[in-house]
């Protein structure tokens, strides 16, 4: 008790966490609804309360003090041209930070990192736009939904997986000679 108390006037003090910040301790997260000499207290996204007592706050992750990023693993196949995507991506990031609805939202613009990795079914993306804090998911929903349309537009693919059947040559076989039904 003393121990948590202790902890509390350190963190309100050394103003590492405050009212309205979202916040994550061990696995859960959530905003803060409300700090006391000797708890924490979250709600996340479904609703649910979660009341920490400062002792057990060991590593805390505060995802929204001073700014916020969203950041970006976006996903194009392995046919797409690359440095397209790439320049598409920051054309998109330029026209959100210039939009009236987000400018003030957005803090720098989009900083596009290029070629992160390469998963099984494309090519990974990585990028990031620094925002004011609580903003990164409205930022980050509004790109998307840009990126979407854009790369739509240029034809870049964006992968989903494929299913390919592999069936014995026999069972081909029959496949082929069996009269075709309507349903």
């Amino acid at each position: 008790m003393v121990k948590d108390f202790l902890t509390g006037i350190f963190l309100i003090v050394e103003d590492i966490v405050s009212v309205g910040d979202i916040i994550r301790i061990g696995d859960s997260g959530g905003l803060v609804e409300q700090m006391t000499l000797r708890t924490i207290r979250l709600r996340d996204f479904d609703g649910t309360v979660h009341v920490f007592p400062y002792s057990e706050a060991q590593v805390l992750h505060n995802l929204t003090k001073s700014f916020s990023y969203y950041v970006f693993d976006l996903q194009v196949s392995y046919r797409s041209d690359l440095d397209a995507a790439l320049a598409i991506m920051k054309r998109v990031g330029a026209r959100l930070k210039s939009d009236p609805d987000f400018a003030d939202k957005i803090l720098e613009p989009i900083e596009v990192v290029g070629v992160d990795s390469l998963a099984d079914s494309g090519v990974v993306l990585k990028a990031r736009i620094k925002t004011r804090p609580l903003q990164q998911w409205n930022v980050g929903r509004e790109y998307n939904r840009r990126i979407k349309l854009a790369f739509d537009e240029a034809g870049v693919e964006i992968p989903f997986p494929h299913l390919q059947v592999v069936l014995p040559e026999r069972q081909v076989a029959e496949l082929a000679r069996a009269p075709a039904t309507a349903s």
